[in-house]
């Protein structure tokens, strides 16, 4: 594994950290973390209320390479749902609400992220 990679990854899993501890704070359940399927990756599956949200957590030390939101690409957004999917099928029960939120971790100083949650995304330029 390159330098680079290994940082990215180090600092992917300090985000996802943030976020999950963000989110706990506001009365979300973790359910399932890093939770893998054949279409892709979930960062974290929680359960807030009655229904499930599949949440991508986006860190970001800088907007060298754009910002965060803009990272979730159709492909990105399409691949979280099905992924979605998978983990709705292996439920006991059938869960009809769920969604999908964005936390992106901004960060200059790991004492004092910035978090911005995009609750319920929807990506309406897929229907296009």
């Amino acid at each position: 594994m390159s330098a680079n990679s290994h940082y990215r990854k180090k600092l992917g899993g300090w985000g996802e950290a943030q976020g999950r501890e963000y989110l706990t704070k506001k009365g979300y359940i973790l359910l399932e973390k890093n939770y893998h399927t054949r279409f892709g990756e979930i960062d974290l599956i929680m359960s807030s209320g009655a229904h499930l949200v599949a949440v991508e957590v986006k860190t970001r030390r800088s907007n060298a390479y754009g910002i965060a939101e803009y990272s979730i690409t159709p492909k990105k957004f399409q691949s979280l749902q099905a992924a979605m999917q998978v983990y709705l099928y292996s439920l006991d029960e059938p869960v009809p609400d769920w969604q999908v939120d964005v936390l992106v971790i901004e960060t200059t100083s790991r004492d004092s992220p910035e978090i911005i949650h995009y609750e319920n995304v929807y990506l309406d330029y897929l229907n296009e």
